[in-house]
This record gives structure tokens, sequence and C-alpha cells, in this order.
């Protein structure tokens, strides 16, 4: 799959449609359809054009998905 999401596409993009953009992203990568570089990369370039309020609701979606795993891994 190809990510083509320059600068100025991104920047062209509402704070919602970022954070349902990253939530695409973190599906895209569970899946196994991109590479962790490449999600990094996109994750770093789309996290700097978003409001600290829209940022740390992210940090917040990241932190509660990683403590689900973390659980499900110990259940298991």
């Amino acid at each position: 799959m190809r990510f083509d999401w320059t600068v100025e596409k991104l920047q062209a993009l509402s704070q919602d449609q970022l954070l349902n953009l990253l939530d695409n992203l973190d599906h895209q990568l569970a899946i196994g359809r991109i590479l962790q570089d490449v999600a990094a990369t996109l994750e770093a370039r789309i996290g700097s054009l978003l409001t600290l309020r829209n940022g740390a609701k992210r940090r917040k979606q990241v932190a509660k998905a990683a403590a689900l795993n973390a659980d499900i891994d110990g259940a298991l």
C-alpha cells in the first residue's frame, strides 16, 4: 500500500480528519499493510499538525490501546 501524504496534503485536513487518519494508520499497521518505519514517519508528520488539545487526546488513545493490549497479552 502506498501512502502519499505530503505536508501540503496533511495541512489541508481538519483536526478531526487528522485524528481519523491516525486511527486508520494504526489499523493499517496492526494488520500489516504498512511498515513500522513508514507509520512512524507519517505519525510524526500528522502529530506536528495537531493542536495541543488533540495531541493530548491522541496520546491518551495510544496509551489506552497499549494498556488494553497488555491486558489481553497477560490474559493469554
